[in-house]
Formats: structure tokens, C-alpha cells, sequence
């Protein structure tokens, strides 16, 4: 059975992270501790994410990190402003899934995204027989720990396909012996599909 392992966020889940930053903008009366989404990033988040730092902890500093002055509930509100799912990426799945393909979610978001996802789109995730979550590896992608609980249950040959919109997180599935996808779109992913199934006969 072809197993195509996909990260969800920025394959199955768009983000626009600027709406984010936007939405905290104005909610946080104009000025916030932050230029843009590239500045959001750092430990903090990396151990939010992997279930390290709890969710007390995280808002608190993320409201010194912000110099927030706005209620909790609206720095909450505003983490989630802007995911959507891609339909057509949707599509390709359910394709996918209905010619026999086993399919594996990696989900290293934190748990406010999580949460959201959850309550808006938690439909998507039937689509996977199963979701790692970094929150029960304790550890974010790339890191091997992630990798080696993806490939828990796996054959250790056949086609084992990993798709994610991060090149570092493409090369180190290629390093724990998967075969590894950049994606871009849909149409791609459905051709890297076809070609490791035939690479593989």
C-alpha cells in the first residue's frame, strides 16, 4: 500500500500571516512590539508547539513580546484569523485515498491553531488514517523524533511519500529514508505521486 505522509500546515492549511499581524494591529489600538509574521517566530513558539511551554505561558509571552494591551481572548481570536483549507488539495486526498493510498497527517502547529482547525475544519483530518501531532512528540518538525513516530507502523520499503511546503522539512524526511516532495501546489503533488508510485515498480 503507497503511503503519502503530507504536512498540513501550508499543504492541507493555508495561512496568511499577515492578517494575523494585522487583526493584532487593530485590536491592540495600532501598535504592536512587531513588524510582520517573519518576526513571530522564535523558542517560545518552537516549545508552544511541541507541547514544552503551556498555553498561560505562551500568552504571557507573547503579550510581552507584542507589549499587548488587549484582552486574551482577542490575542487568541487573532492567531487564528486567516487559515483556510485547500480544496484542492482536499481533492487530490480524497483521490488519493480512494485508489488505496494510505494517507498520514504531520501536524506540528501549536495548540491555539490546533484548536481552531479543530472547531472549523476538523472534517479535514477523517481524511488521514492517522495525525502525528508534535504536541504528543514533544518535538517540532524537522526534528528526527517527528520523523521516526511518522514512520512508526510504516513497511520499512515501499512507496513512502512526504509532501511539505519546507524544504528543510523535505530534506530531513529524505534523510529518515523517505522520498520527499516540495510542494507547491496540488497538481504537483499529484504528479510526485505518479512518479515515485512508478519509480517504485
Amino acid at each position: 500500500m503507497p503511503t503519502l505522509i503530507c504536512d498540513l500546515d501550508g499543504v492541507l492549511f493555508s495561512d496568511a500571516p499577515q492578517r494575523r499581524i494585522d487583526a493584532w494591529r487593530e485590536a491592540n489600538g495600532g501598535d504592536l512590539g512587531i513588524d510582520g509574521p517573519a518576526d513571530l517566530p522564535d523558542d517560545e513558539l518552537v516549545a508552544f508547539r511541541s507541547g514544552l511551554l503551556d498555553e498561560a505561558g505562551y500568552a504571557a509571552h507573547l503579550r510581552r513580546r507584542l507589549r499587548w494591551t488587549g484582552s486574551d481572548a482577542d490575542l487568541v481570536t487573532g492567531w487564528d484569523t486567516g487559515a483556510a483549507v485547500s480544496l484542492e488539495v482536499v481533492d487530490v486526498l480524497s483521490g488519493l485515498r480512494e485508489r488505496g493510498w494510505r494517507l498520514i497527517g504531520a501536524d506540528d502547529s501549536d495548540p491555539w491553531t490546533r484548536r481552531g482547525r479543530e472547531d472549523q475544519l476538523g472534517w479535514t483530518t477523517s481524511l488521514f488514517e492517522r495525525v502525528v501531532r508534535s504536541v504528543d512528540v514533544g518535538a517540532c518538525l524537522p526534528d528526527p523524533r517527528f520523523f521516526a513516530e511518522l514512520l512508526r507502523g510504516l513497511p520499512p520499503h515501499g512507496t513512502r511519500l512526504y509532501v511539505d511546503d519546507d524544504s528543510r522539512n523535505v530534506s530531513a524526511a529524505r534523510r529518515a529514508g523517505l522520498d520527499g516532495h516540495l510542494f507547491n501546489d496540488a497538481e504537483g503533488m499529484k504528479g510526485a505521486c505518479r512518479a515515485v508510485l512508478i519509480s517504485s515498480t
